[in-house]
């Protein structure tokens, strides 16, 4: 299925983009800035959506240009690595159980090492989705989630987009533990509430 089918089936599920759109990343600096660009698929729903939480759940993070909540946390793509880089969060702790031999609670490295993990999401239940960074084509890294409660990774063979799709759509074996139920409420023209875009602010 192509990124514009994809996009259009998940919009008939979480609703329609935002009126008046969003600002759109300058995605041809992330090259500069991060080293690589990253998968077409999630450039082209953070493009249609910005940084939303679907459901109030799944929160899709995105690079902006706006100061985030956490003092010193950089702008931009760098603030985008934030996420996985941070020395202190979650992130953290995975990267030390990796370094440690503890391959249950981390079996992969994190990014920058090779083939490392690229964090792009999380919900509330503390579980964390990654990029898989296996291979120079980011278009073909795999999905990895990490669901904290049944202290279990799982990896997804498919893209960003396939996975959120599989997720809302009940297709994914675990996607009551990414997105409770899944589709919006009976009613509700969107079922994701948006955080920011690369311009703005909106929470």
């Amino acid at each position: 299925m192509r990124i514009e089918e994809m996009l259009e089936r998940l919009g008939t599920v979480i609703g329609p983009p935002p009126e008046g759109g969003v600002a759109a990343v300058p995605w041809g600096l992330a090259p500069d800035a991060l080293g690589f660009q990253l998968p077409a698929d999630y450039r082209a729903f953070v493009d249609r959506y910005g940084s939303v939480s679907i459901r109030d759940e799944l929160h899709v993070l995105a690079p902006s240009a706006v100061p985030g909540p956490k003092t010193g946390q950089p702008l931009g793509f760098e603030g985008f690595l934030y996420y996985t880089t941070e020395p202190y969060g979650y992130c953290a702790m995975l990267a030390e159980a990796y370094a440690e031999g503890d391959y249950e609670e981390c079996p992969y490295p994190l990014f920058p090492a090779e083939g490392g993990l690229l964090k792009w999401g999380n919900n509330y239940c503390s579980d964390q989705f990654f990029w898989l960074m296996r291979g120079p084509d980011p278009d073909r890294w795999p999905i990895a989630a990490k669901f904290d409660s049944m202290q279990e990774w799982d990896v997804f063979a498919g893209g960003f987009l396939e996975f959120v799709l599989a997720a809302v759509t009940k297709e994914y074996p675990h996607h009551g533990d990414v997105v409770a139920s899944g589709a919006r409420q009976a009613g509700q023209l969107h079922a994701y509430r948006r955080r920011h875009d690369w311009a703005n602010d909106f929470r």
